[in-house]
């Protein structure tokens, strides 16, 4: 089983943990969004990962004569997109605790 399919998956599997919470009343429905969003994006990120494997394979069997490219460095990569996504998770997280209770998104922004 391949990564795409896994992902897959655990979108679908992602996606009947919070319809059984749901169903035996464990969360409310208030929260039920950010797990619809997570389980969906589970599963598209499973079919972007299929897609741009089957662009790559394509991508080899043209492109063979050409002069072979530097291979980039991975850990730099990596790190990099670790660091960039735990700061968007933090400011996302921070944004949603600062947020008052009978505030809207809207009338939280400093410019109207």
């Amino acid at each position: 089983m391949n990564l795409s399919q896994q992902m897959t998956l655990l979108g679908l599997v992602a996606l009947v943990y919070y319809a059984i919470l749901l169903a035996s009343g464990v969360v409310s429905s208030d929260v039920m969004p950010q797990f619809v969003a997570s389980a969906v994006l589970f599963m598209s990120s499973g079919r972007l990962l299929r897609k741009a494997s089957f662009g790559r394979s394509r991508e080899k069997d043209t492109v063979d004569d050409e002069k072979p490219r530097k291979e980039p460095n991975w850990a730099l990569r990596t790190q990099i997109l670790n660091w960039v996504m735990a700061t968007l998770i933090i400011t996302a997280l921070g944004l949603w605790v600062m947020k008052p209770v009978g505030v809207s998104w809207l009338e939280m922004l400093p410019f109207k």
